[in-house]
């Protein structure tokens, strides 16, 4: 069986969008109250700093994860049942943010709190990972009868499965490495939006527009 990849994106972007808003959820607001000392405003922001420096990372993870996604999909000419189970497990791992997010806010120093975010996100990258290569393998990317543009897709899909799979190899290492310094498990953490902002992740943009104006 075979689904329309604007119907799998529109899924997708709804289960992520609810992952965005159990986050937001999770920042307690202050009990406004009037009268309230300068003191227990500071005392109750200092307390949510923590958690809102996680959400900050979080939500820039999830939008590039979001991103990845869609650039794939635009990129398919279809999809298969099991790529469908392979886009469910990728939004299962994601659906797990949220909770890693709640436990390093509120354990930003223990080591397990830091493994545990890293062993999340990465089997979210190496989900996004496999379906990359699956689609690559089952030949279900766009195939264009230009030839210079059908090579750029294959091109463009091979650096976004090559950054996929770095991203998984740098959590990997961060899972370990938390357990040694924590400080240094989140440097490795700002590896995969590094790898998002060099030049392939600009192309794989400007070739998604242009499949879509074609095929509009």
């Amino acid at each position: 069986m075979q689904t329309s990849t604007a119907r799998v994106e529109t899924f997708s972007d709804s289960v992520i969008a609810i992952i965005i808003t159990i986050m937001i959820l999770e920042l307690k607001m202050p009990d406004f109250k009037s009268h309230q000392s300068q003191y227990s405003i500071e005392k109750h922001l200092m307390g949510v700093l923590p958690y809102l420096a996680a959400y900050i990372f979080s939500f820039v993870m999830i939008g590039i994860l979001w991103i990845n996604h869609h650039h794939l999909f635009h990129l398919l000419k279809k999809t298969d049942n099991f790529l469908l189970g392979q886009n469910l497990f990728f939004l299962f791992w994601m659906s797990l943010i949220p909770f890693v997010t709640g436990n390093i806010g509120a354990n930003p120093v223990l080591p397990v709190s830091t493994a545990l975010y890293g062993f999340i996100m990465l089997m979210t990258s190496l989900s996004l990972s496999w379906m990359r290569s699956y689609t690559l393998k089952k030949e279900l990317v766009h195939t264009d009868e230009e030839r210079m543009l059908r090579k750029k897709i294959f091109q463009i899909v091979i650096k976004g499965k090559n950054q996929s799979y770095i991203s998984s190899v740098v959590y990997l290492i961060s899972i370990p490495v938390a357990y040694i310094s924590v400080y240094l498990a989140y440097c490795l953490f700002l590896v995969p939006i590094i790898l998002f902002l060099i030049p392939a992740g600009i192309e794989e943009e400007k070739l998604t527009n242009k499949m879509i104006e074609k095929n509009s």
